[in-house]
């Protein structure tokens, strides 16, 4: 242990801390504390301070859930939490079955064997789902119905994808988020964004095409505890969900397509500001070229009760 870090057991606690930080995930907490001799407590709250911000630590789990995506894959989705860190273990990763567990809940992935009766029940009732939406595009109020979709997008010789949900009645783009990964994570945590900036109340559909994000387990539980109606687009009907695509058709020729980013930090900053640009100020046609803004601000201005 003391040959992996660049400091002894006299070294300041700050920089014991630091270099213990590193192989955190590694190693087990309590060898970790005593090959340095710091006390558990103290390590904990410092992880805990510095989780949220530390780069070098979301910098390690991103490796690690790529490297576990892989394994999952080339499993054909049968390995598990144990089996995927037997080969972590062999490919030179040290790290826990908790930090296994944890990243795979994270991306909405999970052994097939092990839930093989509770993945038929659940393909069963998706093959029961309908197409709620049935391509009617116009509704008469806001969060009422809500469509979504993923695209992706290269930058500097890698993929990232962006997923948007759209409130069908002004078009209005009301969350998006970008990942390096597709993965449930990314459908979930973007739902979650749409339900803390809209607070829908009433009656919601929220409609996509079939992608596995948003027919697994985690995320069709979550639009049940949240008493949303699932829609999925037919298999391979694009037109469906025709006024995602043709969003994000729009969104690439306007603003990816003709932008040369600097940085990822800086696609980021022209894709909020397009977003901003497409709510507030862009006509269109649906809204008789109003703004999707202007056309929200119009209806609760005649209905000032809702």
């Amino acid at each position: 242990m003391l040959k992996l870090v660049e400091c002894t057991r006299k070294a300041p606690l700050k920089t014991k801390l630091y270099e213990l930080e590193k192989l955190y995930g590694q190693f087990s907490v309590r060898i970790l504390c005593e090959a340095l001799d710091v006390d558990r407590g103290t390590f904990y709250n410092h992880i805990k301070r510095n989780k949220k911000t530390d780069t070098s630590y979301a910098k390690r789990r991103e490796e690690l859930s790529v490297a576990i995506q892989e394994i999952y894959e080339e499993s054909h989705g049968l390995f598990g939490s144990d089996k995927i860190l037997s080969v972590l273990n062999e490919k030179g990763y040290h790290t826990s079955k908790k930090t296994v567990r944890e990243l795979m809940n994270e991306m909405g992935i999970h052994s097939f064997r092990s839930r093989a009766k509770k993945d038929y029940k659940i393909w069963k009732k998706l093959h029961e789902t309908k197409n709620v939406l049935q391509r009617e595009f116009t509704v008469d109020k806001p969060n009422s119905v809500w469509v979504s979709d993923c695209t992706q997008f290269s930058l500097f010789k890698k993929t990232y994808h962006l997923c948007a949900i759209l409130d069908l009645f002004s078009r209005k783009i009301i969350a998006y988020k970008i990942s390096a990964r597709l993965s449930t994570q990314l459908i979930t945590s973007t739902f979650k964004m749409a339900l803390e900036i809209r607070k829908p109340e009433g009656h919601l559909v929220f409609h996509s095409d079939r992608g596995c994000q948003y027919t697994s387990y985690s995320f069709r539980k979550l639009l049940i505890e949240k008493n949303v109606t699932q829609s999925f687009s037919k298999p391979g009907t694009p037109y469906d969900n025709g006024v995602m695509e043709s969003f994000f058709s729009s969104f690439k020729q306007e603003e990816i397509y003709r932008t040369s980013y600097r940085s990822l930090e800086d696609c980021k900053t022209h894709i909020a500001d397009y977003m901003q640009f497409y709510n507030e100020k862009r006509p269109h046609r649906a809204n008789n070229y109003k703004s999707p803004n202007q056309t929200e601000e119009a209806y609760y201005k005649k209905n000032p009760t809702v």
